[in-house]
């Protein structure tokens, strides 16, 4: 992992309950072609080398926001995020090793950077994975439907209000 004391600002994710930390899915080597933060959705490419794949472009996820939580670990506020179909995405997360203390001791300042190996987790449906706020694009809210995927980030499905009750043929 990388360490950026500047921005500050890297998404944060958790394996909450992914069937593959219980061996019942795959965990991939994948050596990323870009900086990828923790929480970041990529694909496994072809063979690079024993074990170890070379990054794609995922192109489907479907999901649903269930809960907001808390994680004591990261000292973080997120959301857990439900896989509902099949999906080719797999779920980037190593845990960060911190040698600097407060105020620097906080994951939101480390990332996967370019050409490293990264853990990528195969995900399946009912699997539940722990992301922040910036692992979204768009806004992240409880209930909120996930369809795609867009720049590694989990794109958000927005809603219309549609508590309009105005009828559009008042003539008044």
């Amino acid at each position: 992992m990388a360490i950026d004391l500047k921005t500050g600002a890297h998404a944060i994710g958790n394996a909450a309950k992914l069937l593959a930390t219980y061996g019942g899915a795959h965990i991939y080597n994948v050596v990323l072609s870009s900086d990828a933060d923790n929480s970041n959705l990529i694909a496994r490419g072809a063979a690079s080398d024993f074990d170890q794949y070379a990054e794609a472009t995922a192109t489907t996820f479907k999901g649903k926001i269930q809960w907001a939580a808390y994680d004591r670990q990261a000292e973080v506020w997120g959301y857990y995020v439900e896989v509902t179909e099949p999906t080719d995405a797999l779920y980037v997360f190593n845990v960060p090793i911190n040698p600097y203390s407060a105020p620097f001791d906080s994951w939101k300042f480390f990332y996967n950077k370019k050409g490293e190996v990264v853990r990528a987790h195969e995900l399946k449906v009912g699997d539940i994975l722990f992301a922040t706020e910036e692992s979204f694009d768009g806004t992240p809210a409880v209930g909120a439907e996930i369809d795609g995927i867009s720049s590694k980030k989990l794109v958000v499905v927005e809603t219309t209000d549609s508590t309009d009750t105005t009828d559009s043929t008042d003539t008044e």
